[in-house]
């Protein structure tokens, strides 16, 4: 029989109440603070097409994949870095539970100080009225996958 111990974490996420109680969210009215006073960079996790179709202003895209599994290795975390050039990151994706994923990776495993979450994720950011360039498209798939 195998322990299920020694599995890597990126195959089995962690519970989302887990991931959530231990990283910092953000509510979208308190984001939009941080991103007009330029306080964060925003980074959006989801994949590249989502983000063509629609994004937060001044957002860049360092997708974090399927339920955030990319967000665990040291490319992705590389890959932030640069993007925020040394600014915090607020992290978000279609509704918030895979840039949470992404943001207990950078904070829990990578050692990124000042990483975020949006609550709600864009959805909740587009549905608020706030600023996005281009159209939101609903990511089913996401939703899906972090019900369970």
């Amino acid at each position: 029989m195998t322990d299920v111990t020694e599995m890597p974490r990126k195959d089995v996420p962690p519970p989302l109440e887990l991931v959530k109680g231990r990283i910092e969210e953000v509510l979208p009215p308190v984001a939009k603070a941080l991103v007009d006073s330029g306080a964060v960079a925003v980074v959006d996790t989801r994949e590249p097409d989502k983000f063509e179709a629609g994004h937060i202003d001044g957002a860049v895209n360092v997708p974090a994949g399927e339920n955030g599994v990319e967000s665990h290795s040291e490319s992705f975390a590389s890959r932030i870095g640069e993007a925020t050039g040394g600014k915090p990151a607020l992290l978000y994706c279609n509704s918030g539970n895979r840039s949470a994923r992404a943001t207990d990776a950078l904070t829990n495993e990578h050692s990124v100080a000042e990483a975020r979450s949006l609550v709600g994720g864009i959805s909740l950011w587009n549905d608020l009225g706030y600023p996005v360039t281009g159209e939101v498209i609903a990511d089913d798939e996401e939703d899906e996958e972090d019900e369970s």
